[in-house]
This record gives structure tokens, C-alpha cells and sequence, in this order.
């Protein structure tokens, strides 16, 4: 029987700089990531019905993507997170955002190994 692999949707505008160090430590632990460009892309990947894995989790860059977060956190029946660089975090049941590392921590517990 095959192991389910978690699958992220990560949402970040910024393809590049210094968020790079996100998507590498996406590449090097045991999360799938499928990205999207903004929330409508988003949206997308989580009704495509003909990706052999549905993600588990939405990751948005809040900093840049701050205005699209309400949206996902409406339409979307998963557990939509954001990290930011910002020294704040916000915790409502479902949706949570707070800095990377935090963020991080709470992958885990939502998804245990």
C-alpha cells in the first residue's frame, strides 16, 4: 500500500530572491508542492480533478499575496496557511498565519510523518 505524500499548494507571487530559501526547504523535506502565481491558480490545482494527489494544505505568502488570503480562506475546504515576514501571527481554527518557522511547526502537527 502506497504512503500518502502531503501535497502544498504554495501561492507566492515572487518567484525568485528571497523566498528561494522557502522552495528549497520545500525541496528538501517531505512535502509535494504544486505553485500558483495567485488565488485563482490556486483554485485551479484544488478542483483539477485529474491530479493524481488533491494537496492537504494551501501555504500563501501573505506579504505579498495579503489581499487574496480572504478569498482562499472562504472558498477552500482545506487548511490555508500564510507565513510572513511580519512579527505577528493570527489563529482561527483552520486558517492560521505567523512566520515561516511557525508555520513550519504547524505543518507538522497538522501533518504528522
Amino acid at each position: 500500500m502506497d504512503q500518502h505524500v502531503p501535497v502544498i499548494v504554495l501561492v507566492d507571487k515572487d518567484a525568485a530572491g528571497e523566498r528561494s530559501e522557502i522552495r528549497q526547504w520545500f525541496q528538501d523535506s517531505r512535502f509535494l508542492t504544486c505553485e500558483a502565481s495567485n488565488v485563482f491558480e490556486a483554485l485551479e490545482h484544488l478542483s483539477d480533478f485529474t491530479l493524481r494527489k488533491r494537496p492537504d494544505v494551501v501555504l500563501i505568502d501573505v506579504d505579498c499575496c495579503e489581499d487574496e488570503l480572504p478569498i482562499m480562506q472562504n472558498v477552500s475546504d482545506l487548511p490555508v496557511m500564510a507565513f510572513t515576514r511580519k512579527n505577528r501571527s493570527v489563529d482561527t481554527g483552520n486558517n492560521y498565519a505567523a512566520n515561516f518557522d511557525s508555520v513550519v511547526s504547524r505543518l507538522n502537527k497538522l501533518i504528522p510523518q
